[in-house]
């Protein structure tokens, strides 16, 4: 877990190994960072739900790509 420093500088420890989406083993980025939590989400273009035609098969499988790489790290205060 990442200390609230660490959330504020955007600083990682050396030792800390890149999360990777449990969907299709691509990096994670993260997508909203709140006082005590960071949400990740997958940074493959396959869970990139908004580039396919709305309503598309293909944009529902990007979807729940998206949705299941969510990862949500709740940070310590110190």
């Amino acid at each position: 877990m990442e200390t609230l420093q660490q959330s504020v500088t955007g600083a990682l420890p050396s030792s800390t190994v890149p999360l990777k989406c449990p969907v299709c083993g691509a990096a994670m980025y993260p997508t909203d960072r709140n006082n005590f939590e960071v949400t990740y989400r997958c940074s493959s273009p396959d869970a990139r739900f908004w580039d396919f035609d709305r309503g598309s098969q293909a944009q529902k499988v990007a979807k729940e790509h998206w949705d299941r790489s969510l990862k949500e790290v709740f940070l310590n205060r110190g």
